[in-house]
Parts: structure tokens; C-alpha cells; sequence
């Protein structure tokens, strides 16, 4: 009877338990089936969103070159000095926007994960040129002498388009912060294999205790600027430097003292064979948070 008693209890333990993985078995097909809605529901978002910033930047990016060629086309007409200082100011202002918005597209882009490195041969010294006469209306304006020293061969293999961002913001800077009349240098030269650039000026500095909150999006340490003549800008200059650095497998920092300060970007050398294409003549024609510094 003993016997009996213990084989329907054991059944009934079977029985009970096997009712329970079932009961689990629901509760995981249910999870699942909520996580593969949520993942869709993700994937869908993110298309959206990579769809919304592609036609947001369409929408401004196509005004915005086509006035600015116009606005190249009528300076190249003579016309009263009054005319022509309008229209000197129309294109200043509109390479300034021209500017600022290309910040905000990459900083959108760098946020979705859309950043990945298309490599081909890149003339420094043709891309410095090209950023300098960007800059000509800061640098003129200000009186400043821009000085280049190019240590290595002027071609090397890398992103055009982020080496482009990379070196209008730390020129654009330098600039911007540099005492009238003063020197902007920069330097190009290959250390242990890395492409080294440094972009230094003589003017405000950024002191060395900012050095793990500069390169932060939206973050001023330059409330006090006595040497920047132009309205605020929107604190994305640095941290967009930072992100396309990083993803070309490199490293920033800068050093000041006195009133000198020096921005160094270090990229891994790519081999040629690493070049997805070969440009003609100058790789530069696609014109138109937390971070652990290095010590020098």
C-alpha cells in the first residue's frame, strides 16, 4: 500500500513539474516574441532615422551649395564698393552656416553610427590649401599668418571627407582664438608609424585641468575668450574631431603654455593597398563621453 501511495505522489510531482516547465516554456515564447517586436520596432526606428537625417541634410545641404556657388559667381563681377562688400559679407556668412551645419550633420551621423571610413590617397598639403581658402575670411580678417611645414611625403592614405572635418575645426579654432595678427602653424611629419599633425596659435589657451572635459559635445571652457571676435558656436567643433579621429584609429591631445597652444592628432599609418580607390588628382574633390588623454 506504501508502495501505491508513494507512486501516486511521485506521479503527481511529475506531473506538477511538467506543468510548470510548460507554464515557463509560454512565459519565454511570450518574451521572445515581445523582444522580436521590440527589435523590429528598433530596426524601424533607426531606418527612420537614418532616412530623416539623409533628407534633412538634402534639404539644407542643396540651398546652401547652390547659394554659395552663386554667391562665388558675383563676387567674380566688378561692382560698386558697396555692392561689393554686401556680397562679400553674403558669402562670408554663408560659408560660416555652410560650416556650422556640416558640424551638425557629422555629430547626427557619428550619433547613428554612420560613420565608416571610406580610405583613398589624400594630398595633405592640397587639403590644408583648400581648408586655409575656406578660411580666408577669419584668417584675413584677423590679420593672421598661416604657415605650413610638411615633413613626409604630401600624400597619404585616409578618409578625405573626416581629415577635411578634422582640419577645419582645429584650423577654424586656432583662428578664432589666435591674438590679431599673430601665426597659425601647422605641421605634418611620420613618429612610429602614425601620421602626426599639429595645429598650434598663439592667443587664449585652454588650461591643462580641462583636459578630460574639452573634447565633451556642447562643452565651453572659453567663457572669458579675449581673443574670439565672433559669436559663440555650438560646442561641437572638438567632441566631431574627437569621434572621426577615433574611428581613423588615432589619438588627440594638446598641450598649452604661456599663451601657445598645440593640437596633435596622431593617425595609423594605412598601408597603400588599404585605399579603396585612387584619386586622380586630388582625393579632396568631395568638397561640395568621456576621453583618456595621452601626454605629449
Amino acid at each position: 500500500m506504501m508502495d501505491d501511495i508513494s507512486d501516486a505522489r511521485l506521479l503527481a510531482e511529475v506531473k506538477k513539474r511538467f506543468e510548470q516547465k510548460n507554464e515557463t516554456l509560454k512565459e519565454l515564447e511570450f518574451l521572445t516574441k515581445k523582444l522580436y517586436d521590440l527589435n523590429e520596432k528598433l530596426r524601424e526606428t533607426d531606418k527612420v532615422k537614418g532616412e530623416f537625417l539623409s533628407l534633412i541634410k538634402n534639404v539644407f545641404n542643396n540651398p546652401i551649395g547652390s547659394l554659395l556657388n552663386l554667391s562665388s559667381m558675383m563676387l567674380k563681377n566688378d561692382d560698386s564698393p558697396r555692392t561689393q562688400s554686401m556680397k562679400l559679407l553674403l558669402d562670408v556668412e554663408l560659408q560660416k552656416l555652410n560650416f556650422q551645419l556640416g558640424n551638425i550633420f557629422t555629430a547626427a551621423e557619428i550619433e547613428a553610427g554612420e560613420i565608416g571610413s571610406h580610405l583613398s590617397s589624400v594630398d595633405i598639403d592640397m587639403l590644408f590649401e583648400e581648408v586655409c581658402k575656406l578660411l580666408a575670411y577669419l584668417i584675413e580678417d584677423k590679420s593672421l599668418h598661416v604657415v605650413k611645414k610638411i615633413e613626409m611625403p604630401s600624400k597619404i592614405v585616409s578618409d578625405a571627407k573626416k581629415l577635411h572635418t578634422i582640419l577645419m575645426n582645429l584650423v577654424s579654432n586656432a583662428c578664432e582664438y589666435s591674438f590679431r595678427g599673430n601665426t597659425v602653424s601647422f605641421r605634418a611629419y611620420i613618429q612610429d608609424e602614425t601620421v602626426v599633425m599639429e595645429i598650434s596659435n598663439t592667443g587664449d589657451v585652454i588650461a591643462k585641468e580641462h583636459k578630460k572635459e574639452v573634447f565633451n559635445r556642447f562643452k565651453k571652457v572659453d567663457k572669458q575668450s579675449r581673443a574670439r571676435e565672433s559669436v559663440d558656436g555650438l560646442g561641437l567643433g572638438l567632441s566631431v574631431v574627437n569621434a572621426l579621429v577615433e574611428s581613423l584609429e588615432g589619438s588627440i591631445d594638446y598641450d598649452s603654455s604661456e599663451a601657445l597652444t598645440v593640437f596633435k592628432v596622431a593617425l595609423k599609418l594605412q598601408e597603400a593597398s588599404a585605399s579603396e580607390s585612387v584619386a586622380s588628382e586630388s582625393a579632396n574633390e568631395f568638397m561640395f563621453d568621456d576621453f583618456e588623454m595621452k601626454e605629449f
